[in-house]
């Protein structure tokens, strides 16, 4: 029951609040983030409850990786606004369990196939989880699960809609000095456009149909100091909506070029062997 005593109280509590700055609409936030947290929690479900996931749109059968994931450290920043901003900085406390795939199921690959020091397979795999971060933050929301591929540092099993995909990340030691040009014969099953950035960078994106209607793989390549960069998908009958402008958003991020430039000086991947002449 009210009191004489409480109407004053009252009073003062509802002019404070009205006061106040309104709250922040912080709903579409949320929601991000919720739809981010619950994919990641049905993937780590499943992954307890099943030791081997078959990927049929891949044709491989993945198993989990051994060990837990290496901590992920926080990749440097390119510049203070790439620091500064909360909305594009990423997840230094996620860690993405690696999956061994069997291209022959049943058959599980030989651990180490490269004859990697302990030290060398570690950094390799740190590399991975810095790009996997990256890939879960900028790619677009209906990509729900990224795992790194244990022994193929170029190699990403993710989940588009559903789908499993492979997604390469390749970043490797090359002579080139160009890239190649986009097609100049019209094709009606290839779409390329050449864009500038980072400077006067420029990088070359590519669609190519396949053979499922609607889907096309994607394609975005760029040079960097001695390295060539590749990022694609290339879906083999199976419905895949990534774009290479949805690629291209990793690309052009500072801190995916920030792990560009780290693995151009301290390559991940073994320089490809010069063509045959007159072979």
């Amino acid at each position: 029951m009210d009191t004489d005593e409480t109407f004053p109280l009252r009073a003062a509590l509802n002019r404070a609040a009205e006061e106040l700055p309104p709250l922040p609409d912080l709903v579409p936030l949320a929601v991000r983030e919720g739809r981010r947290r619950r994919a990641r929690a049905r993937f780590a479900t499943a992954a307890a409850a099943f030791g081997v996931v078959t990927a049929g749109a891949l044709g491989l059968t993945l198993l989990p990786g051994n060990g837990p994931a290496p901590a992920m450290p926080a990749a440097p920043p390119s510049s203070p606004a790439a620091s500064a901003s909360p909305e594009v900085s990423a997840r230094p406390d996620a860690s993405y369990p690696p999956v061994v795939v069997e291209e022959t199921p049943g058959v599980p690959p030989p651990d180490n196939p490269d004859g990697l020091s302990e030290a060398e397979r570690e950094r390799r795999a740190v590399h991975q989880q810095r790009v996997a971060a990256l890939l879960d933050e900028l790619l677009p929301a209906y990509v729900t699960e990224i795992r790194p591929v244990k022994d193929e540092v170029s190699a990403y099993r993710i989940t588009a809609d559903g789908t499993p995909l492979r997604l390469t990340v390749l970043v490797r030691p090359t002579d080139e000095k160009a890239l190649d040009p986009c097609p100049d014969r019209p094709d009606p099953r290839i779409v390329c456009e050449t864009v500038a950035f980072d400077g006067d960078r420029e990088a070359r994106l590519q669609s190519m149909a396949t053979e499922l209607p609607g889907t096309s793989a994607a394609y975005v390549r760029f040079l960097y100091g001695g390295s060539r960069v590749r990022i694609s998908v290339e879906p083999e009958g199976v419905p895949s909506r990534l774009t290479p402008r949805q690629l291209f958003a990793v690309a052009e991020d500072p801190r995916f070029l920030d792990v560009v430039r780290d693995a151009d000086a301290r390559p991940v991947e073994e320089k490809d062997a010069p063509p045959v002449v007159g072979g």
